[in-house]
């Protein structure tokens, strides 16, 4: 059986409910297809999110069963298909396995969309459900391109590359790693603003409003990931995993989780490559234990 399989961060909100969504809308279907999700971060086993939970029943449907697992190099192999939740994210899964990189999409490149659903860890129920009908719209939206990406239902098969030579209806992915070289000082600036900010919560941790900070940092890294120096730049899904950083923490930081966080930052304002990369995933599984 061919699998679509939905990638957010931990796997214990948007993808979750971004998989369920995409069944339901399936299910009038006859493909012979599974609708499965996963995370990039390391939170295997962990049930859904509360607010996932409640915003699923109130939108019929059920996710209570769910729990967390992380993409790997046989699930990986094994998707015909795979959607990320966000830029980043696809940029982490397409960095870590390549020989997925042409199966991989975001959700935004599908629906014809430049936007990002945001993570709401950590938000009102109203936020999880306005971003949940967001996800349910968009998934709508690609629904025709993720069809004609599919293998049918009596081929059993890996999906062609698609991105080989021309693709028959350019999309907005090739411009995920391309040179932006009209925003060197806007990433600059916001980069500056960042490590400010970090180091003012280290030096006067009373002083910061955290969840203004939050907002903040959200804000200003969407220039950043906005900016790569050069095609080989992989600050945009750096910028993903310093976001999925950010919904790990608690409502007020601790000295070694606000420690690494300016670590992280500081490296925003130059190129990122795949060591860079790899090191912060590796130093966010350890992020919540940090005192």
């Amino acid at each position: 059986m061919a699998i679509i399989l939905l990638s957010g961060a931990a796997d214990t909100g948007r993808a979750p409910m971004a998989a369920a969504l995409l069944r339901r809308l399936l299910n009038a279907r006859s493909d012979d297809w599974a609708v499965e999700s996963c995370g990039v971060l390391g939170h295997d086993g962990a049930v859904a999110e509360v607010e996932a939970r409640d915003t699923m029943v109130h939108m019929g449907l059920d996710i209570a069963e769910h729990l967390a697992r992380s993409l790997d190099d046989d699930l990986a192999a094994r998707a015909a298909l795979i959607i990320t939740i966000d830029r980043g994210t696809a940029l982490v899964v397409q960095a870590r396995f390549p020989e997925a990189a042409a199966r991989t999409y975001s959700l935004g490149e599908l629906a014809g969309r430049a936007r990002d659903i945001p993570d709401p860890f950590r938000m009102q129920i109203g936020a999880w459900m306005t971003y949940a009908r967001e996800i349910e719209s968009m998934l709508q939206a690609a629904l025709p391109r993720i069809i004609e990406l599919m293998p049918a239902a009596s081929e059993n098969r890996e999906p062609e590359n698609r991105r080989t030579g021309e693709p028959e209806n350019p999309t907005p992915n090739s411009q995920l790693s391309a040179p932006n070289s009209q925003l060197p000082e806007q990433r600059a600036d916001a980069a500056g603003r960042i490590t400010q900010l970090l180091q003012i919560a280290a030096q006067m941790p009373g002083v910061i409003d955290w969840a203004a900070a939050r907002a903040r940092i959200e804000a200003d890294l969407a220039p950043i990931a906005a900016a790569p120096r050069d095609a080989a730049d992989l600050i945009a899904a750096y910028a993903g995993l310093l976001r999925a950083a950010l919904a790990l923490l608690p409502a007020t930081p601790t000295a070694g989780q606000t420690a690494a966080l300016q670590r992280a930052a500081n490296r925003l304002a130059q190129p990122i490559g795949q060591t860079e990369l790899n090191e912060l995933s590796g130093q966010i599984a350890t992020l919540p234990s940090l005192t």
